[in-house]
């Protein structure tokens, strides 16, 4: 069922984990904002609203109207709160995500969990985080690792919203151009508003040979808190599909990476896993027959 809890996203602390130097979804606590820094790669931050650069984009109304139906925020209440990115996947049933939000630092898992998409009419409808409505990367998920994944089921479907397909028949390769969807990160240098997706231009610089279970890319993708679990968008054929999303960064509160030229050594880097492989399975097991 929706739910009518009444929260301001804008109070909930971001969930934290660390696999690179320092998370995407740091608490927000912390040093005062004006030595807080993003982790931007290569240059400026260049971030923005999607109704307003989207358009700049290559993005048509249609795919902005789609995106802002599939993609928002997803967050737990208790026993204390976190928020990070999401959107849906497979089917308009169920939303994937960085799996560290559903978990406390002890490992307990969270409850009274919501995934809110960020439509001109929005919805909030209820997680269902129990064993047999989500899959999670392992039973306790490594923040930023390559098992920090979720694909969790709505209480109910978001009617008319279409995710984006994905193509694992099309491998993700290094140079392929992304639109990253986030919810709202934290410490941008544009103002946007909370209900409104933001989007930025990046690309794949660099696809390991994964040994686990998932795949994974680097990316020249600025990030900073709750960045993690955002839609990484290419187009294949010219049709937007889902590529894989956020996880970890560099340390985006060091100001030395504020548009320090991308290397992964350094931690001026952003890493996605991939939406194939160990995720698919998982989506297409939760997703039941027909998928």
């Amino acid at each position: 069922m929706r739910t009518f809890i009444a929260i301001s996203l804008s109070l909930l602390p971001l969930a934290a984990f660390a696999l690179e130097p320092m998370p995407l979804a740091a608490p927000m606590q912390g040093p005062p904002r004006d030595l807080q820094r993003i982790n931007v790669i290569d240059g400026a931050d260049d971030r923005g609203a999607l109704t307003s650069i989207g358009p700049g984009l290559g993005l048509s109304p249609a795919e902005i109207d789609r995106i802002r139906a599939v993609s928002g925020y997803v967050g737990c209440l208790s026993p204390s709160p976190s928020v990070a990115s999401g959107a849906l996947f497979l089917n308009n049933r169920q939303i994937l995500t960085a799996a560290h939000v559903f978990f406390e630092p002890s490992g307990q898992r969270r409850w009274k969990c919501f995934f809110k998409n960020q439509a001109a009419d929005p919805v909030m409808i209820d997680l269902l985080v129990d064993d047999a409505n989500a899959r999670f990367g392992s039973k306790r998920p490594k923040p930023g690792s390559n098992n920090d994944f979720a694909v969790v089921r709505l209480a109910e479907p978001i009617a008319d919203a279409r995710p984006f397909p994905v193509k694992p028949d099309v491998p993700v390769a290094a140079g392929d151009a992304l639109i990253v969807v986030t919810a709202h990160p934290a410490d941008m240098e544009r103002e946007v508003d909370r209900g409104v997706p933001v989007v930025q231009p990046c690309s794949i610089r660099r696809k390991p040979v994964s040994t686990e279970k998932t795949s994974f890319y680097r990316s020249d993708c600025d990030a900073s808190g709750a960045s993690s679990g955002g839609m990484n968008l290419s187009r294949v054929g010219g049709e937007l599909v889902f590529r894989g999303i956020n996880i970890t960064t560099g340390p985006w509160r060091d100001p030395k990476f504020a548009g320090a030229p991308y290397n992964e050594k350094a931690g001026s880097v952003t890493t996605a896993l991939g939406t194939d492989a160990a995720i698919l399975a998982a989506g297409r097991a939760l997703a039941g027959p027909g998928l």
